[in-house]
């Protein structure tokens, strides 16, 4: 039973890191993009 709540907990965690990472890495490539854009 411990078992199942930490493997659900430790991929909720997971997921919810993974998300954050996404949308960091999508923002700084549109900083990116809008740098190049204005030279």
């Amino acid at each position: 039973m411990a078992g199942i709540i930490l493997l659900t907990a430790m991929a909720a965690g997971g997921i919810s890191l993974w998300l954050k990472r996404r949308k960091t890495q999508n923002e700084l490539e549109r900083n990116q993009n809008d740098l190049s854009d204005n030279f």
